[in-house]
């Protein structure tokens, strides 16, 4: 969310938010905000709403306040309170979690800075490849961690059914233009040229190892905060996690295909006895197919705007769709070349 300016309440106001008093009512030890931040706000919290409280004695420091739907909390709650505490890894300070009585959840986190993850930096993809190699291979048999919701091509195969049903439903839209419908009409087309490859596709991810995936791995969810000991690594936004091979946390979540935010040598480094049988190939292709999920996913969660007739509304999903879905095929002629 960087570029957004948060609007600011003060004193009463802010003691008074929703967010602040859902923070004090786990526990009167817990101080009161001198200053509430509003960085994101939705009537349905879908997206999740974000808040920032900050302390007039800046203990326990600034804390992000996320109030989100029910559907994604249960992972995160597994994250946070049983699978992140037993692992050796950075991790954001868990101020715990509160269901709210309209069934929606409100999680308290340490705000651990504004430095997102840069793919460009050298440093910043050598410390994001051992940060995923080590969470892959802790996790790996980890009993919480195989109670999260599968996370493989399943998963991925139902994001391609969700939005291009939700496409055909809502192709007599009246605000859709000519130019609007045949965007949709191209998406519609590489949704059904993947799910005729889908049987290779799912074989191909066959063989890797199964273990936690983040699935929203990506700049924006991840802040990199320089301590003492240098520079460190903070995953945010477990919603989205889940269990099953690890191609989506190794995929770039936009831009190039052939780009990555994942180095092959240090990761494979961190995995370990893991690694046998990947090399910077292996990887690549699984890479390769992370990216077409993403895109599968992206489309899916696109769609969900398609129902509006204000034709204002659907200027930015069109827009995305249309850069989505050649993103969609350009991933699926790159895995044609060796999907078995």
């Amino acid at each position: 969310m960087s570029g957004v300016r948060p609007r600011v309440l003060r004193g009463p106001a802010a003691a008074g938010h929703p967010a602040a008093e859902a923070w004090a009512s786990g526990g009167r030890s817990r101080p009161l905000p001198e200053r509430l931040e509003v960085w994101r706000e939705k009537p349905t919290h879908d997206p999740a709403s974000v808040y920032r409280l900050v302390f007039r004695d800046r203990s326990p420091g600034s804390v992000f306040v996320k109030r989100c739907r029910a559907e994604g909390a249960g992972a995160e709650r597994l994250c946070y309170e049983e699978i992140l505490p037993d692992l050796d890894l950075s991790s954001p300070v868990y101020h715990g979690s509160l269901a709210a009585a309209d069934g929606t959840w409100w999680f308290f986190i340490e705000d651990v800075g504004r430095r997102r993850l840069s793919p460009r930096d050298p440093a910043h993809r050598a410390l994001a490849s051992r940060w995923l190699g080590r969470l892959h291979r802790l996790c790996t048999r980890h009993a919480a961690a195989r109670r999260l919701p599968p996370a493989g091509a399943s998963r991925y195969l139902a994001h391609l059914h969700s939005g291009r049903a939700r496409i055909r439903r809502h192709l007599d839209n009246p605000a859709l233009t000519a130019a609007d419908l045949d965007v949709l009409s191209r998406v519609l087309a590489v949704q059904d040229r993947v799910e005729e490859r889908w049987a290779a596709i799912e074989r191909s991810c066959v063989g890797p190892f199964e273990t936690l995936v983040h699935g929203d791995f990506r700049p924006k969810n991840v802040r990199v905060r320089v301590e003492r000991s240098g520079p460190v690594l903070y995953a945010l936004d477990w919603e989205l996690a889940g269990w099953g091979p690890p191609m989506v946390d190794l995929a770039p979540a936009r831009g190039a295909i052939g780009a990555s935010q994942v180095e092959p040598a240090p990761y494979l480094a961190e995995l370990g006895e893991l690694a046998a049988g990947l090399d910077a190939e292996r990887l690549s292709r699984l890479r390769d197919l992370g990216h077409l999920f993403r895109r599968l996913a992206a489309i899916d969660w696109d769609t969900t705007h398609l129902h509006f007739q204000d034709p204002e509304c659907l200027v930015g999903p069109i827009a995305s769709l249309h850069v989505l879905h050649r993103a969609l095929g350009r991933a699926l002629e790159r895995a044609e070349r060796w999907l078995a």
